[in-house]
């Protein structure tokens, strides 16, 4: 009864970790990301629409432009004692594409409006398998994140060195949890899968400015987003005995389906960006980020009837703000070919007690480079990061799960845009 209960714990703790500073995805335009995604300040690309939706007033005309980031990520676990080959593990590497699609419209030469489509926040891990269960599998795994922002924005040119913008937000988010259970009185071990989708809203707010020629000053601000989860699915599988006395202390503990309902809320951003153009052709920015997962100082999840004895769970999560610093550099080597290069620093959210597979997150180290052609009213931007995240050695862990986390990622850009 004591480790039925500690796994449903265990299952309500790992959605919180789905929404982690670490599965943020701020790779939203390949110029953007040959830069390190230091872009606040320049605002002068379609990706403004994300990046700082104020820069749109400097976009002449219908715009319209398509982008994705593949990103290829590789991490592994080693326990703290070599018990068995299980207690080094490697999470099969996942790939995912995060895609753009980009409109703007100048209606007048002070007057702009544009539509944003985008995923801000995205997960995808898997650990061990059917076959070869890892030494995690009661802690996750499997888990999948996907979420879907739709972003129209207006922009305006109130003096010739001075833009704002607002937009609303609505973001659709889907997720898909998987992770081995265990029936102590009986000695099972079964399975259990959570899915769940919602919809939440939000606003953005941007400012961009020239005080002087060639030095440009930007902010943006997005809100948190609220997500109820109302119409989750919890179902669990255990394997038949043949016995209908312990058949029926299984379904009696573990009713599947069952409903879970949940609240997240998505954190707020604020950001902030310097650029100078020191020569036509050379153009460096630094910037300066905040994501506000402060906000996730607990999580509850309620289940329509009792699972595991329970039918509410209660997780203490303690995330903190998370910054990070970003310095980019563009050089138009021709006229219409930009070469680009940067570096990010970035700052983990989650504390080292509560670090866990769904999370294996760690302060990370972003080097990046890229290049832009344009010819005529097409261009086309191309990217390449690679992310390189310092070892996680967990040493207090609140789920009795210490080790050590390493990981990286590959990321590969590519937008493409037309001018009408």
């Amino acid at each position: 009864m004591f480790k039925t209960k500690v796994w449903i714990f265990i299952f309500c703790l790992s959605i919180s970790s789905a929404y982690s500073a670490g599965f943020s995805i701020y790779e939203q335009g390949a110029k953007a990301s040959g830069m390190a995604s230091a872009f606040i300040a320049q605002g002068n690309d379609l990706s403004s629409l994300f990046y700082n939706p104020a820069g749109i007033t400097s976009l002449d005309g219908f715009q319209i432009g398509i982008g994705t980031t593949i990103i290829h990520t590789v991490f592994d676990f080693t326990g703290p004692e070599v018990i068995d080959s299980r207690m080094f593990t490697q999470a099969e590497q996942g790939v995912f594409p995060p895609s753009t699609f980009y409109a703007t419209y100048k209606i007048t030469s002070d007057l702009s409006v544009g539509f944003g489509f985008y995923s801000m926040f995205g997960l995808a891990s898997e650990w061990g398998s059917e076959q070869e269960p890892w030494v995690g599998h009661y802690l996750t795994t499997k888990s999948a994140l996907q979420t879907f922002s739709f972003n129209p924005v207006i922009a305006y040119k109130i003096l010739d060195s001075l833009s704002i913008a607002v937009g609303g937000i609505a973001m659709q988010s889907n997720v898909l949890l998987e992770k081995d259970i265990y029936f102590y009185p009986r000695n099972l071990e079964g399975h259990s899968k959570l899915d769940a989708s919602t919809m939440g809203y939000g606003f953005n707010a941007a400012m961009q400015y020239e005080p002087v020629q060639g030095l440009l000053l930007g902010a943006v601000y997005r809100s948190n987003v609220q997500l109820d989860f109302n119409d989750g699915t919890a179902t669990f599988t255990f394997p038949q005995t043949g016995d209908p006395i312990v058949d029926g202390e299984v379904a009696a503990f573990f009713p599947t389906p069952v409903k879970a309902t949940s609240q997240l809320t998505m954190p707020d951003f604020i950001g902030a960006g310097i650029a100078y153009r020191f020569t036509p052709n050379l153009t460096v920015e630094a910037d300066y980020t905040r994501f506000g997962w402060s906000s996730y100082d607990k999580l509850v999840v309620d289940f329509a009837e009792p699972v595991g004895g329970q039918t509410q769970s209660v997780a203490e999560r303690n995330y903190h703000d998370a910054s990070s610093v970003r310095v980019g550099l563009e050089y138009y080597a021709l006229q219409n070919l930009a070469l680009r290069t940067g570096y990010a620093w970035e700052e983990s959210a989650v504390p080292d007690a509560f670090v866990e597979p769904s999370l294996p997150e760690g302060t990370r180290h972003i080097y990046s480079f890229g290049a832009g052609y344009i010819t005529g009213g097409f261009k086309i931007d191309i990217s390449y990061q690679v992310l390189l995240q310092d070892d996680r050695i967990v040493e207090n862990s609140v789920l009795n799960f210490n080790g050590k986390y390493r990981g990286l990622a590959n990321m590969y850009s590519l937008s493409l845009g037309y001018a009408f």
